[in-house]
């Protein structure tokens, strides 16, 4: 409970370090839920289950450690789309940066990965547990930076957030905040962002609506081909 306090009820901090430093970022950001704890903890069962593999999991070490929601999670055949890579995936239902900060210690830590790729979307949903764009991209700032603090020298892929039918409204917040991460990794080491929404569109600029399922938001195999053209080139540079 007071980790959970002091992340979603802490104010935003930030402090000065030196004249060359500007500001540090601290890991606490002020969110108002309606009842934090259950909010964070939806998704405990699927927390649980990964903390039992990793009791079981002899061996940590792997290709690619893939982090973030149902994106990552509801890709079926990523197991054969990233061969000969081997991969863990530690992804989950909706999950967004807030509740992936609060169970990081099970997601993130403690793995031995030669590289990590992030995908997240549920910070901004059109519910009223939404957060901002700025507070969007702060939690993924945080979260980036946890990440280098425990893996300084292994490559970070984060994916751009994916259009979709279903959440149409959403597309120009969308947009905002990838061009606000696509910015931001350029000036921190190990750190790469990765087109995979560009690709999702025909030649005409129109989002293909044969990439998704029935809800018109998770997409189907013909999609994950799309993302796997697109990043597994990239993730075979780590492959040892």
């Amino acid at each position: 409970m007071i980790l959970l306090f002091m992340l979603l009820s802490l104010p935003f901090i930030v402090q000065a370090q030196s004249t060359q430093d500007s500001v540090r970022l601290c890991e606490f950001l002020q969110v108002k839920h309606a009842d934090a704890f259950n909010w964070v903890t939806r998704y405990q069962a699927d927390i649980d289950k990964y903390t039992e593999e990793n009791k079981q999991l002899k061996d940590k070490s792997c290709d690619v450690l893939f982090l973030g929601s149902s994106s990552i999670n509801l890709w079926d055949n990523i197991y054969n789309d990233m061969a000969p890579m081997k991969i863990i995936r530690r992804s989950y239902g909706g999950a967004a940066l807030r509740d992936m900060l609060y169970n990081y210690n099970v997601i993130a830590r403690g793995y031995n990965p030669n590289c990590i790729v992030l995908y997240v979307e549920n910070d901004m949903i059109n519910s009223l547990e939404d957060i901002t764009i700025g507070q969007t991209f702060d939690f993924f700032r945080i979260f980036i930076a946890r990440i280098k603090r425990d893996y300084p020298d292994i490559p970070l892929y984060v994916l751009s957030i994916k259009p979709s039918y279903a959440r149409e409204k959403l597309t120009l917040k969308q947009k905002i905040i990838n061009t606000l991460l696509e910015e931001y990794v350029d000036i921190v080491k190990n750190v790469f962002y990765v087109d995979v929404a560009s690709c999702m569109y025909d030649e005409k600029g129109v989002l293909r609506k044969d990439i998704f399922k029935k809800d018109n938001l998770h997409m189907n195999q013909t999609g994950y081909d799309l993302w796997t053209a697109r990043l597994k080139p990239l993730l075979l540079q780590h492959k040892k």
